[in-house]
């Protein structure tokens, strides 16, 4: 870890086109600083690179490439790895369109995968998505069945209207007024009806959360909910991080905010550490747990 503020040094032309990553500490060529995708992390690590290579023999100190001119942080001397792959996966640099680091080729940062700060793949936006269906089919099952009382007048109503209207297509006559259905429920009903579906979400996701960092959808899809950038934490969930994100996703969809739940979900399609707006009002991310997630 280092003391070197969020931020600093100033970020490098190109950033948003680097993909989150370990590269050369910009302070420090003996060790590796995490690039988030956005701005340096604190997150700080020894460095692969042998300390022969750190400096060539006899060279002047270097400042890395973006602050020196150079096109590598460690001066003239050649590159330690030839044409091998790179220990970062031949990725570009945070710093723009310079070479990577150690040789080979340079890769889209679109087919890079994302990961925490701690070096954790993030979870796919579709396997999200699949994640949310499920959960949804399952929520949505249950909270039908346990309204479907208060539906039981507007039912009865739309069926006799389309059995007046068959009636009187086949008799050739003019179809019957079209009822209020909207006015077949009262407030009463529907603020019951917004209650229970409310209810039903928060009893499924809470101790899901809670108890496993991930819902069913979730764990089905080999995805889970951690603390953002630490990916590699193994500790539960804090009972206000639950709440916050169950909360923020649940009551959109109660209170059929359809914009907010669509805005939510696309979110992490163009957020660089794939967030959600409950994500980032809960602080968390969501990783891969198996290959492919």
């Amino acid at each position: 870890m280092s003391d070197i503020p969020v931020g600093s040094p100033p970020a490098p032309p190109g950033r948003h086109a680097a993909p989150g990553g370990w590269y050369p500490d910009p302070l420090d060529l003996a060790r590796e600083r995490y690039w988030d995708g956005w701005q340096w992390s604190r997150n700080t690590r020894d460095s692969e690179v042998p300390p022969a290579y750190r400096q060539a023999p006899g060279a002047p100190a270097a400042p890395p490439g973006p602050y020196g001119g150079q096109t590598t942080p460690y001066g003239s001397q050649p590159d330690p790895y030839g044409s091998q792959p790179t220990p970062y996966g031949s990725q570009p640099t945070p710093y723009g369109g310079q070479p990577a680091y150690y040789g080979g080729a340079q890769q889209p940062a679109s087919r890079q995968a994302a990961r925490t700060a701690d070096g954790v793949p993030l979870a796919g936006w579709w396997w999200r998505a699949l994640a949310g269906l499920i959960d949804a089919a399952l929520v949505g099952t249950v909270s039908g069945l346990l309204t479907l009382p208060f539906y039981r007048d507007l039912l009865g109503a739309v069926r006799t209207f389309w059995n007046a209207a068959l009636a009187a297509a086949q008799a050739g006559a003019p179809p019957p007024a079209t009822p209020n259905f909207a006015a077949m429920m009262t407030g009463t009903d529907q603020l019951l009806v917004t209650a229970v579906t409310f209810a039903i979400g928060m009893a499924y996701h809470l101790p899901f959360l809670r108890t496993r960092g991930a819902t069913l959808g979730l764990l089905a899809c080999g995805l889970k909910v951690v603390p953002v950038d630490e990916g590699r934490s193994t500790a539960r969930l804090g009972w206000s991080t639950v709440v916050v994100r169950a909360l923020l996703w649940v009551l959109p969809g109660a209170l059929s905010l359809r914009i907010l739940t669509v805005a939510d979900v696309l979110l992490p399609l163009w957020h660089p550490k794939r967030q959600t707006l409950h994500d980032l009002a809960a602080r968390t991310q969501v990783i891969r747990t198996r290959q492919g997630g």
